[in-house]
């Protein structure tokens, strides 16, 4: 057996054993806990290589960052009349900033740490662009099965061909944490994903918004 074969096995398992393991103790409100000790154990073990990767390395991540704009624009004008015209009070506007940092720090970091710096890390060498672009964002999507929505799996899946695309133009690990930040942070506060209420983070977010 060649080494693609051996390392496309082992991603298959590692990402089964994940959606097993949180599906059987029904641990959705916990994966915010979990990915933040497997990132944090990620970054002291390759600290030095995840700061080579932080800022890009040439000017083309400005495109991503208009396009990301554009896409924001786009939802929020298509969906966020309701959520832009409601009469919340600046209370409620301090506690989602709060709880924006919250979702920044301890989910969207952590992922790309995993899914971005980690997945490149071990298997960049064996797959071509194409195939590691199809691979990464498949195992994403996957690992967003265990909310049982099949919107959170078809946007998880395009918008990490997006992140992973663009983490691959860019090699920079920040910018694809602002442009996960802005389009998952959009996503959420518009009221997407009902089944995401497994989830703490959208938890916080309808405590804040809706009660």
């Amino acid at each position: 057996m060649n080494r693609k074969k051996q390392k496309l096995i082992e991603i298959f398992f590692i990402t089964f054993f994940f959606f097993i393991f949180i599906i059987l103790f029904q641990l959705q409100t916990f994966v915010i806990v979990i990915l933040l000790v497997a990132s944090l154990t990620i970054s002291l073990c390759f600290k030095n290589d995840i700061i080579e990767i932080i800022l890009p390395k040439n000017k083309h991540f400005l495109y991503f960052i208009f396009f990301d704009i554009f896409l924001i624009i786009s939802m929020i004008k298509l969906f966020g009349d309701e959520f832009l015209l409601s009469n919340l009070d600046l209370k409620k506007y301090y506690f989602t900033s709060v709880l924006l940092l919250f979702y920044l720090l301890f989910s969207v970091i952590p992922q790309e740490i995993i899914f971005r710096f980690l997945f490149f890390y071990k298997y960049k060498d064996y797959f071509n662009k194409f195939e590691i672009l199809l691979l990464n964002s498949l195992v994403f999507s996957f690992c967003h099965l265990i909310y049982f929505d099949i919107y959170i799996l078809l946007f998880s899946f395009f918008g990490n061909l997006l992140f992973t695309f663009n983490y691959m133009q860019n090699k920079s690990l920040l910018v694809v944490i602002v442009e996960h930040f802005l389009l998952g942070q959009t996503l959420i506060i518009l009221g997407f994903f009902e089944n995401f209420n497994f989830s703490l983070i959208k938890k916080l977010y309808n405590l804040v918004l809706i009660n």
